[in-house]
Formats: C-alpha cells, sequence, structure tokens
C-alpha cells in the first residue's frame, strides 16, 4: 500500500468517523416508519420513482394506508411543453417543459400533516430540427431529470412531519385495547 493510499485511508476514516455525510445524504427522516403513496395512476414512472427513492431511504412502501403511518396523497400532476423560442425560419428552436404536482402528507389517522403542497420544476432544451432522433432523446433525459427533481422536492417535504417517534398504526390498536 502506497503512502497516498494510506493518506487517503485515514482522512476516509476521520470523515466518515465524525459524522460527515455528503449534502443530500439522508433526505428522509430516519424513523420515518412505513408510508403509503396514493394517485390515479399508481403505476406511473413519478410513482415508481418516488418509491426506488423512498426504499433506497430504508423507508417501507406499504400497498395500503391503513398500514402506512403516513401517506402521500398524489392531488395532480400537470406536464406542460410550449415553444420557448424560433429560428429564423419561424421554427421551434427550443422548447421549454413545466412539471407541476400537487400533493399533501397524510398522517395514519387522516390528519392533513403537510398542507397541499406543489412541487414544480422547468427546464428548457434545444430543438434541432436536422436532428430530431438526438433531439427527441434530449428531450427524454430532461423529463427524467426533471422527474427526479420533483421526487426531490416531495422527499424534502418529508422533513416536516412531526419528529417524535409515533407508535406504528398496528400499535395503536394494541394500545386502544389495554
Amino acid at each position: 500500500m502506497t503512502l497516498k493510499n494510506i493518506m487517503l485511508t485515514i482522512i476516509v476514516l476521520l470523515i466518515s468517523s465524525c459524522g460527515w455525510q455528503l449534502r443530500d445524504a439522508q433526505i428522509v427522516p430516519e424513523n420515518l416508519g412505513s408510508l403509503h403513496l396514493s394517485s390515479e395512476d399508481p403505476h406511473s414512472a413519478l410513482i415508481r420513482e418516488l418509491t426506488r427513492s423512498l426504499e433506497l431511504y430504508g423507508v417501507d412502501v406499504v400497498a395500503s394506508a391503513a398500514d402506512a403511518r403516513y401517506s402521500v396523497v398524489i392531488v395532480d400532476f400537470r406536464r406542460t411543453r410550449r415553444t420557448s423560442t424560433i429560428n429564423p425560419s419561424a421554427r421551434a428552436a427550443e422548447y421549454q417543459l413545466n412539471e407541476d404536482v400537487d400533493f399533501l402528507i397524510v398522517g395514519a389517522d387522516g390528519a392533513q400533516l403537510v398542507p397541499l403542497s406543489t412541487a414544480s420544476v422547468e427546464r428548457v432544451y434545444e430543438f434541432n430540427e436536422q436532428d430530431v432522433l438526438s433531439s427527441d432523446n434530449e428531450e427524454r433525459l430532461v423529463k427524467n431529470n426533471m422527474r427526479e427533481e420533483i421526487v426531490r422536492q416531495i422527499l424534502n417535504r418529508l422533513r416536516l412531519l412531526p419528529t417524535e417517534a409515533a407508535p406504528e398504526p398496528e400499535d395503536q390498536t394494541t394500545q386502544a385495547v389495554q
């Protein structure tokens, strides 16, 4: 092992031992528990990306709201595409894409914990009429990045949830019996 590798290993150990972490490394609170996602289209790309991200952070995404501590309810999803600029031939040179997602977060008892919020993203991309395939690929890539940004905004709102460790819904019924 070279001196450079040893020094790098020591630096990594020191940084990790002091609790330092990359920005956005822990977006979702650790004690979030189970979560249910509710949407008109439960198989949409947004729900799939949100589920994947939540599971990545260790959140148990459940199929039923009755089994969840919290529910994220997607109320509305809007996507628009309009011409942003035109070229000298009066054809589209750039397109503007907008995505807006209205959502709210409710507790197991149905109480609204985070009021109706909107996650929104706007991007502009160039359209080259000489290379339509490349322009279509760029649009798809921009849309994927926009969806990831929407998911990041929704996950950030989960930080506003109460920090006290509320019991899981199953625990509440057992406590009521006692």
